[in-house]
């Protein structure tokens, strides 16, 4: 029998159909490989096999990079909300921190900011630590890196009622070029994934 291009047509995978198979082996692919269909394809058409394991790490590669890139969305939307918690903090007073001028009830309404309450006791430990010493107390590392963020994404600090604001923002000046290009791209990651 002689092979025309009209019955070639026939012996060709539509391209739609060949794209189905391929999402269903990759779904799931350790167990079509466990299968007898796979030894067969991977005799008759190496080819092929090769391709569906490129197809398969370029499905694993794209997978983990959106992963990093989620976890990465979301530790600078959680830093995003530090700052605001840190503003709010410092400006409104919640439960037993805030300005000089503001009275605490005894009884106070939850809080709206979800941060509120890990950030206070942040707060609370490095107002009390013992550790003075540089690199000495991770908390209170964590806790000055918070503030110069803070300083970092303040529009006026000549206002502001966050501790130590101003101070950061004048230090920010004599800072290595290196250090401030650092600072400057977290802050930029965060408007980002901000208004995303």
């Amino acid at each position: 029998m002689q092979l025309t291009s009209s019955s070639l047509h026939y012996c060709v995978m539509p391209l739609g159909l060949a794209l189905f198979a391929t999402c269903l082996i990759l779904k799931s692919f350790k167990a079509v490989c466990a299968t007898e269909g796979w030894n067969v394809m991977k005799k008759s058409h190496p080819m092929l096999e090769k391709e569906l394991l490129e197809s398969v790490i370029e499905a694993e590669t794209r997978l983990m990079e959106r992963m990093r890139k989620m976890k990465e969305r979301k530790i600078y939307l959680q830093l995003y909300e530090a700052m605001e918690t840190l503003v709010h903090m410092c400006r409104d007073g919640c439960r037993t921190i805030g300005p000089h001028d503001k009275v605490f009830k005894e009884v106070q309404a939850p809080c709206n900011y979800a941060a509120c309450t890990a950030l206070e006791l942040l707060v609370c430990h490095f107002a009390g630590c013992k550790t003075r010493v540089p690199g000495g107390c991770i908390h209170c590392k964590r806790m000055w890196q918070l503030l110069e963020l803070h300083s970092r994404l303040c529009a006026d600090s000549d206002v502001c009622r966050v501790p130590l604001c101003r101070n950061f923002k004048q230090r920010t000046k004599k800072q290595s070029k290196k250090d401030d290009i650092k600072w400057r791209i977290l802050v930029r990651n965060i408007f980002k994934n901000k208004s995303i």
